[in-house]
């Protein structure tokens, strides 16, 4: 009888001192930003002597520079989830911040505003997380998630609260409340090394203006410029790459017919324009304007296509780039027809990780929402069943470089508001990959991997997934497993590369024996494309209602890509159900 064996893998490793070049390499700062061609792509073959960077006006060598890919091809092409989560090519996907500033618009111009979120949400694959934000005062009606069905009813809900009759006074103060919120939440995201997506949606800011003739004390709507200074360096702290929707006609939109006061206090001035406070909120971010017009669901196509992936430059740090208050980022490329997209100031925080002479633990990165891919790591997750209503979580975990030696893991399980609800730690040594369990109540969790290897390199991995079992009559189907056969067992793999075959594995619960049942297994190019694969699979009675069906996935005539494996069960009623995984081919 065939079983799946859980091994927990760690070798520990003592007194290993890593050289001064791996010290070095573990302490490199990243910088992202966007090298965009003539139709808006991020280039992905820029070489770092094409990089000109400098920080404070003083040039820096740029050590590496890799392209990280937010939105995986694979959901693009195929609607196949990632077969794992990896540390180098964050699989994590993206965060976007949809920021809606709804006293600036009047009842009745929301529906532009709807159109275009249903456009990028259509745009997104399940690994990018959505939060909605309605400005100054509407609260948090949808947290950040994946499930954009409940964002697009968010947004959807949204309702413009514009007086009829706001003035240059009102504008001002419109716009302070504005910034201010924005401001408080990018500090919420300060020290991330991986970027921010915002999107603000306004009819119309103030310029800064005085609110009062000069020769009288400010008025209460004073609007400094020092406030839009403030956002510029707070979104540089996050990492965030700032989008301003407005409407196509800014003035229109916002009927100004009305004259504002001017900065003396009186007469109309450009700088009481709605569409001057946007400008400079654009300037202070280096943000792009994107109009809502008639495109209707394709006014944000050029945000989800510019946030598919960016680009990392790695430098090395210096005591002076460790400034609380930011400093000044210029980047340039040599190469003609680029379009280079940066913060005007980037901070640099003195993380665990990035401090010179200290060490990486599993417990900073996983309790850190930055990135740390100095160790190349991949992990995933499969679900069983459990008692009392739970299911079991299964992690499995290894270096992309199977021969490395890992000294410390662990693992965390988070929901979508961030709360975490599992724990597990490595305690044991054994073979590749790791292997361990996490007992949780049935839901959509993140999965956060995290380990360092001998050398003190350290390596974060994040997997998302639904961690349920599926119903098929009176049983309920667990995770399917891909692997190999060793010594009778079937060790769990991540991906495949030459090997002739692979097993694959799921378990089934709530059968009694000599149930008539049919259990086989399809691959195919996507979720429900047609097999190119079928195969019969054995049933094999596990004692106390469990049942595992296993059979043989020939590799062979595949091509290097992404393939979905479906284990498939069919009941003697005709009643039928599936479980699946991704399986990835390298070569």
């Amino acid at each position: 009888m065939m079983r799946i064996s859980i091994c927990l893998v760690f070798v520990c490793v003592a007194a290993l001192v890593p050289s001064q070049a791996q010290e070095r390499a573990a302490r490199l700062l990243q910088i992202d930003f966007q090298a965009l061609d003539a139709a808006g792509q991020v280039i992905g073959d820029l070489t770092p002597a094409e990089v000109d960077l400098r920080i404070d006006g003083r040039r820096r060598e740029v050590k590496a520079l890799r392209r990280i890919a937010a939105a995986p091809a694979a959901v693009k092409t195929t609607g196949l989830p990632a077969p794992y989560g990896a540390s180098l090519d964050s699989a994590t996907g993206r965060t976007l911040l949809l920021l809606v500033d709804q006293d600036s618009f009047r009842v009745g111009q929301e529906p532009p505003i709807r159109s275009a979120v249903s456009g990028l949400l259509r745009e997104l694959g399940p690994s990018d997380f959505v939060t909605v934000v309605g400005m100054p005062y509407g609260g948090v009606p949808v947290r950040s998630t994946n499930d954009h069905t409940r964002v697009q009813h968010a947004v959807d809900l949204l309702v413009g609260q514009r007086s009829r009759d706001e003035g240059g006074s009102a504008m001002a103060c419109r716009t302070r409340l504005v910034l201010e919120s924005v401001e408080t939440m990018l500090r919420s995201f300060e020290n991330r090394t991986v970027p921010t997506t915002v999107v603000l949606f306004t009819a119309g800011l103030s310029a800064p203006r005085r609110d009062a003739p000069f020769a009288r004390a400010p008025g209460m709507c004073e609007l400094q410029s020092d406030l839009f200074q403030r956002v510029g360096a707070a979104a540089g702290a996050a990492r965030v790459n700032f989008y301003i929707a407005q409407p196509d006609d800014v003035n229109a939109a916002t009927g100004q017919g009305q004259e504002f006061q001017s900065l003396s206090g009186s007469d109309s001035n450009a700088l009481s324009s709605p569409l001057a406070g946007i400008e400079h909120l654009a300037g202070v971010t280096r943000g792009v304007r994107v109009p809502l017009t008639a495109l209707g669901t394709g006014a944000l196509d050029r945000v989800a296509r510019e946030t598919a992936s960016y680009l990392v430059a790695e430098i090395e740090p210096q005591l002076t780039d460790y400034d609380p208050h930011g400093r000044r980022l210029d980047i340039r490329v040599t190469r003609p027809g680029v379009t280079v997209r940066a913060r005007p100031e980037i901070t640099f925080s003195r993380t665990p990780d990035r401090t010179a002479g200290a060490r990486v633990t599993v417990t900073d990165m996983l309790l850190s929402a930055a990135t740390f891919s100095d160790l190349p790591l991949r992990a995933a997750a499969f679900t069983m069943g459990a008692p009392d209503g739970q299911v079991q979580v299964a992690i499995l975990a290894e270096p992309e470089d199977r021969a490395l030696a890992i000294s410390s893991a662990g693992a965390v399980l988070v929901t979508d508001d961030g709360s975490v609800v599992a724990r597990w730690s490595a305690v044991d040594a054994g073979e590749s990959p790791l292997v361990g369990a996490m007992r949780v109540k049935p839901g959509r969790y993140r999965l956060r991997v995290a380990a360092v290897d001998a050398a003190g390199r350290g390596g974060a991995a994040d997997y998302r997934f639904d961690a349920s079992l599926v119903p098929v009559g009176t049983l309920q189907l667990g995770g399917l497993v891909l692997g190999l056969s060793r010594d009778g067992q079937l060790i769990p793999r991540l991906s495949f590369a030459d090997e002739p075959s692979a097993l694959a594995s799921f378990e089934m619960y709530g059968g009694v024996e000599g149930t008539a049942v049919t259990a086989f297994l399809e691959v195919a190019a996507s979720i429900d494309g047609p097999a190119v694969v079928a195969v019969p699979l054995a049933i094999q009675a596990q004692g106390n209602g469990r049942f595992l069906a296993i059979g043989t996935v020939p590799l062979g005539a595949l091509t290097p890509g992404d393939y979905a494996v479906r284990g498939l069960l069919r009941l003697e009623n005709g009643t039928t159900g599936r479980t699946l995984r991704t399986l990835r081919k390298t070569k």
